[in-house]
């Protein structure tokens, strides 16, 4: 009988220190704060008076972008709280930063830098071994090359 290929290594699960559990809370709450901005525009414009179907359009794409970022703020929440990281080999620098990610992981999903890069320069294209908070997927040690 064939088992099949076997499955893929799983992450290795770490703590994540308490610098980077401060920082995870900060960039969270940041988060909510944005978020708020969004929503109490949202709320103006539901409760407001002029063209209603214009009104509730903007209120409800408002409401959406807040909810998003409120969203990905209890992400980083979530990591500063329970304290765990994951560390994943043969992540790939990506060329270009603009969506705000900075690596892609072997299973295509991404991870991010805090807010900054306060290690070295990532070498777009190059192979590295990354730790990074399980929900937020946000780099909390510093990326190491590999061979």
């Amino acid at each position: 009988m064939d088992a099949g290929p076997p499955p893929p290594p799983a992450a290795a699960s770490l703590p994540i220190g308490a610098a980077f559990r401060a920082a995870l809370l900060g960039k969270a709450m940041l988060l909510l704060g944005i978020a708020a901005l969004f929503a109490l525009p949202a709320l103006r414009i539901a409760t407001g008076s002029g063209l209603w179907p214009l009104r509730v359009l903007v209120g409800l794409f408002l409401a959406v972008l807040g909810a998003y970022v409120a969203w990905a703020g209890s992400l980083g929440i979530r990591d500063a709280v329970a304290g765990r990281a994951e560390r994943v080999a043969g992540a790939v620098a990506l060329q270009s930063r603009r969506a705000g990610y900075s690596l892609r992981l072997p299973d295509g999903s991404f991870v991010e830098l805090i807010l900054w890069n306060p290690w070295q320069p990532l070498v777009p294209g190059r192979r590295y071994t990354v730790t990074f908070g399980r929900h937020s997927r946000v780099l909390v040690r510093p990326p190491e090359p590999e061979e």
